[in-house]
């Protein structure tokens, strides 16, 4: 049997040429621009504007994770070393990474721009937790998406459902509860809720993921495949 960190170290390769570079590029990139912008311009912001900036850099960032397990080749690759759950779970880990890098470098740079005594009035932390809710929601569209599409193409669904379900939870009458700002009264519930959300996703999300028996993937593959003459 070979030895589990041999076949990562050989797999990584695959899987770096497997991450979505060009959603990253733009989500993250525009999510940095957007963060840097009122620094850059001398712009001493409110902690409310800083807030949602934060807040439409999360949406920026968890779009591009939508495209984080596509895998137009999933149908030929499907027999590896690995298992399945564990490639998936190394490739979010190259992107998730990686733009997590951002949303927290755009915090930084967004409370920097705050006058000294309102950097307080930015927790990074509570928004870190919307962020991470907001994303876990994303993965689990992909998750959908995957089964709905063989493992090909989970962003399908999970790159309109990333941006849509913000926009409703924006449009929502709970708008004011969910997006607080301190020192509001609901900002310690609001944490509550996000904090829920984020463990039901991150669980969901874990089932969907995993491979599925042998014997439900050949009882879907005789069920789709052609009848013969």
């Amino acid at each position: 049997m070979r030895n589990p960190l041999t076949l990562h170290t050989a797999l990584l390769p695959h899987l770096l040429r497997l991450v979505p570079r060009a959603p990253m590029a733009l989500g993250g990139g525009t999510a940095f621009l957007l963060c840097a912008l009122p620094l850059a311009v001398s712009t001493h912001l409110e902690p409310g504007d800083a807030a949602l900036l934060l807040r439409l850099a999360a949406v920026l960032c968890t779009a591009a994770a939508a495209f984080a397990l596509d895998d137009p080749a999933a149908r030929t690759t499907a027999t590896q070393p690995l298992p399945l759950e564990v490639r998936r779970s190394l490739r979010l880990a190259l992107t998730l990474a990686p733009l997590a890098a951002i949303w927290t470098a755009g915090g930084i740079l967004l409370r920097a721009a705050l006058n000294p005594d309102d950097r307080v009035a930015l927790p990074l932390a509570g928004l870190s937790l919307e962020a991470a809710a907001l994303g876990a929601a994303t993965i689990l569209l992909t998750a959908l998406g995957l089964r709905l599409s063989r493992g090909e193409r989970g962003s399908t669904l999970a790159a309109p459902g990333g941006v849509l379900l913000p926009l409703l939870l924006v449009l929502s009458p709970a708008r004011s509860q969910l997006f607080a700002v301190p020192p509001a009264e609901s900002w310690t519930s609001s944490r509550w809720v996000w904090a829920t959300a984020l463990t039901v996703a991150v669980g969901t999300a874990a089932v969907l993921l995993r491979e599925r028996p042998l014997g439900t993937r050949r009882a879907s593959a005789a069920h789709t495949a052609p009848t013969a003459p």
